[in-house]
């Protein structure tokens, strides 16, 4: 599914539609994951202060920021437990790490702290789906709805495709499941590979 969903219809959403009907969806979650898959190696996140910190150089200035999200993150892990569900992201990771790449890892270890499963897995596991090219960034909400989130070429986002055919939303839960199972939990990869990096130094 991961190599073919490119190619599937669904239902194009621009981007606050997409955030509208994503916050929605997710308030009324029982009983069920969420899935995500994360390929990109670059983003563009210019709502977020912290990445702009980190950005233009300001690591330690950064990690601050994202500090003052902890008491937030914890309330919506905890909220998301009351619901009987789990947040479950699966993470393509390349080295050298690009800048965004570097600072989001720091960003995941602190949701991995408040809550949220995070792996992650070199591109190896992955290169079967992509002979013709990147699998799309995935979240699924349960069973019920699947999203192909879109960013334009500087990877700010900009709207999402939903699908909900139970074939193929139940098809990409388990892809994006076996992918997860295949990779290294966040909390131990993260001191080995990331803790002490230089702040502010990746590729471009």
């Amino acid at each position: 599914m991961l190599d073919t969903i490119d190619g599937l219809p669904g239902d194009r959403l621009a981007l606050e539609p997409y955030l509208d009907e994503f916050d929605a969806r997710l308030s009324s979650l029982r009983d069920t994951d969420i899935w995500k898959l994360e390929r990109r190696q670059d983003f563009h996140q210019p709502e977020s202060e912290s990445w702009m910190a980190f950005r233009q150089g300001r690591g330690e200035e950064s990690l601050r920021l994202l500090e003052k999200n902890r008491a937030s993150l914890r309330g919506s892990f905890a909220e998301l437990a009351r619901s009987g569900c789990t947040l479950r992201r699966i993470r393509i990771v390349e080295k050298p790490f690009t800048t965004y790449l570097l600072w989001e890892l720091h960003s995941l270890h602190l949701r991995a702290q408040c809550g949220e499963d995070v792996r992650v897995l070199s591109r190896e596991p992955v290169e079967p789906f992509e002979r013709n090219g990147q699998v799309p960034e995935l979240v699924t909400l349960g069973d019920t709805v699947a999203y192909r989130i879109l960013y334009d070429p500087q990877g700010v986002l900009q709207g999402a495709v939903r699908y909900t055919d139970p074939a193929i939303t139940g098809r990409c839960r388990a892809d994006i499941a076996a992918l997860h199972e295949k990779g290294e939990d966040l909390k131990h990869y993260f001191p080995r590979e990331v803790a002490g990096a230089e702040l502010h130094r990746g590729r471009p």
